[in-house]
């Protein structure tokens, strides 16, 4: 998906800064046709051949944490500009904890929003706390959190002495959480889309939100369940 409107003038703001962090200046005795030599090779060292080829997640933050490192304002950029793992665990932890976390809570028992969400939460820990037992994670003296686990796909061997790349940890918290959800929605006879409603989270189907186009701000809460609140007959085709 290429860069919003938004990530575009947040490149060039940055960019323009580290021309001066980096003395490639006109006042510096640069011409605009050298400057712009160097950008197209900024860009080609961070794997783009133009801006229009930077993918909005993984290709942005690869590009903005080079820009950070050219201005010299950011340790923690330079490691993730050379580990793009870190920036992928995070889209991996804000996935679990923002959609698929709303979503179990929906089909917990409590009534209250609030102790559903706290329920959900739990559900997410334990799932955590086995993966780390399963794993041999050892955090002595606290609990293991999301924040423990990476996007580093594991190595496992087979009995032949081969090796094979399985999902990372968080990838595995995420594959869990997906079936227990999936399992809940269908046998509440919910739609996806009625489930991420009644979750409080964007759909975006084809079926009922037109792809996302459709706007429910201005709608009542019974006129947004009550968009054609049907069961679909081949819920294993609905967006997840």
């Amino acid at each position: 998906m290429l860069l919003s409107p938004d990530q575009v003038k947040s490149f060039w703001r940055l960019w323009s800064k580290a021309c001066k962090a980096q003395n490639w200046t006109t006042a510096a005795g640069l011409h605009a046709l050298e400057i712009d030599a160097k950008r197209k090779d900024f860009l080609r060292s961070c794997g783009f051949e133009s801006l229009t080829r930077v993918d909005r997640v993984d290709g942005f933050t690869k590009v903005k944490n080079e820009l950070l490192v050219l201005m010299g304002e950011s340790i923690q950029a330079g490691m993730e500009s050379e580990d793009s793992l870190i920036n992928k665990a995070r889209t991996l932890r804000h996935y679990i904890l923002n959609e698929l976390a709303p979503c179990l809570a929906v089909y917990l028992v409590d009534d209250e929003p609030a102790l559903r969400r706290d329920a959900a939460d739990r559900y997410v820990v334990s799932i955590v706390t086995d993966l780390a037992c399963w794993n041999k994670l050892d955090r002595p003296g606290r609990e293991v959190s999301l924040e423990d686990l990476d996007a580093k796909p594991i190595l496992k061997q087979k009995r032949d002495g081969s090796t094979y790349e399985a999902p990372s940890l968080l990838n595995q918290v995420i594959m869990t959480l997906s079936a227990r959800i999936q399992a809940r929605r269908k046998e509440s006879g919910d739609t996806v889309h009625h489930m991420k409603l009644k979750a409080g989270i964007r759909c975006t189907c084809e079926r009922f939100c037109n792809g996302g186009t459709i706007q429910y701000s201005t709608m009542s809460v019974d006129q947004v369940l009550g968009v054609k609140n049907e069961p679909v007959k081949d819920a294993e085709n609905e967006p997840w």
